[in-house]
């Protein structure tokens, strides 16, 4: 998993939403930050070389040991030990002191978590009163995909929403999870990530959704393979489009 999540994030349409998110974050020298469900460590990487300077240190917290140790060795390889620090632990029992951070970030987690909400709160908890966190989900209900055939791309999209991966509406609900959860000053940012060939992870995951779409008996193997079909020809004929909208709440503690 950890080199699964190293291979995401190198994908065009990622690479180009994490440095999206480092300039929202918006982190600045000296400064003490946290990501919650760090996995692989991409996020706290590109995060840390922002705060390098004044005693600034990035703070990587997973659940998973095998991700945090991954953390750890790929910030090691990267030069960043002396910057970065990873442990394992609950989002919903943080293991840090009121007020610790001056920002967090949670991205591509809440979606995995039983109740979001508190893990907010938990977040707001050890990030210092006026410090910023930011959230990020996608939310798979927002997919558009350019297909000639219409009721098997909703068939497909919609197995996919509600039955694999997570809550993928999460995206949309984190607005009403971070006014509930207390923070101020929210705002909204929708990111519109838009792929057009099949390198892109979007694109690997429309792949994999037919393939689970047909192994959970919602589409026959032969209309999922018929359907991505249909959209490698588009690749090659250089006309495919698909899209995803990521949503990022920001709000201060």
């Amino acid at each position: 998993m950890v080199s699964f999540l190293e291979a995401r994030s190198a994908s065009p349409d990622q690479v180009a939403l994490n440095e999206r998110l480092v300039d929202i974050v918006a982190p600045t020298p000296g400064a003490r930050l946290l990501e919650v469900g760090c996995g692989s460590g991409v996020l706290c990487r590109l995060l840390a070389r922002a705060v390098r300077s004044s005693g600034g240190r990035m703070w990587g917290i997973d659940v998973a040991p095998h991700f945090a140790a991954g953390a750890r060795r790929r910030a090691a390889q990267a030069g960043l030990s002396a910057l970065t620090a990873f442990q394992v632990g609950d989002a919903e029992t943080l293991p840090y002191a009121d007020s610790r951070f001056d920002a967090a970030l949670v991205a591509r987690l809440l979606l995995h978590v039983q109740d979001p909400e508190w893990v907010v709160r938990q977040v707001r908890r050890v990030v210092r009163p006026g410090g910023n966190i930011v959230l990020m989900d996608w939310d798979f209900g927002t997919v558009a995909v350019d297909h000639p055939d219409r009721e098997l791309t909703r068939r497909i999209l919609q197995w996919r929403t509600d039955h694999r991966g997570g809550n993928n509406w999460s995206g949309r609900q984190l607005w009403r999870h971070a006014l509930k959860a207390g923070l101020h000053d929210v705002s909204l940012i929708p990111i519109v990530s838009v792929s057009h060939g099949e390198e892109s992870s979007l694109t690997q995951s429309l792949w994999r959704a037919a393939q689970g779409a047909w192994d959970a008996g919602v589409v026959s193997r032969a209309e999922g393979e018929d359907w991505i079909e249909a959209l490698k020809e588009q690749i090659v004929q250089g006309i495919f489009c698909t899209s995803i909208v990521y949503f990022v709440v920001c709000g201060r503690s």
